[in-house]
């Protein structure tokens, strides 16, 4: 099963922006980039899903490596919807591959000098 970036990502706006992942950005870059991995937002459908750290844990190890790997990756549980974690490029690929999984890159859209919100908020706000 495949969820629809346009049918979560609308409702859940005001959640990614303040989010702790989403504030953790601010502090560190989101972007993965030669230096290191990115955050992500992976939200899980799946008929299996048990809303907990536990959980996310288990599915991050499996395309991490191993269990201290995902509790190290792990930054944010959201009850009920999935996790925000810092991950590679291809770790992130990889979990996107999973049937009930969705994963977005976790990118920080500020507030432009001059009050408004960038060009991309303001048709889907």
């Amino acid at each position: 099963m495949k969820i629809a970036p346009t049918t979560v990502l609308p409702l859940l706006l005001p959640l990614l922006i303040f989010s702790p992942a989403a504030m953790s950005s601010v502090l560190a870059p989101s972007g993965a980039d030669e230096h290191g991995p990115g955050v992500y937002i992976v939200f899980v459908s799946r008929d299996d899903y048990v809303d907990s750290r536990d959980y996310d844990l288990g599915l991050l190890a499996s395309v991490v490596g191993s269990a201290a790997e995902a509790k190290g990756a792990l930054l944010y549980h959201y009850g009920g919807l999935g996790f925000a974690a810092r991950l590679a490029p291809e770790h992130a690929a990889q979990l996107s591959k999973e049937d009930g999984v969705a994963v977005f890159e976790d990118k920080m859209h500020g507030v432009q000098r001059d009050g408004r919100l960038p060009r991309f908020f303001q048709g889907n706000v």
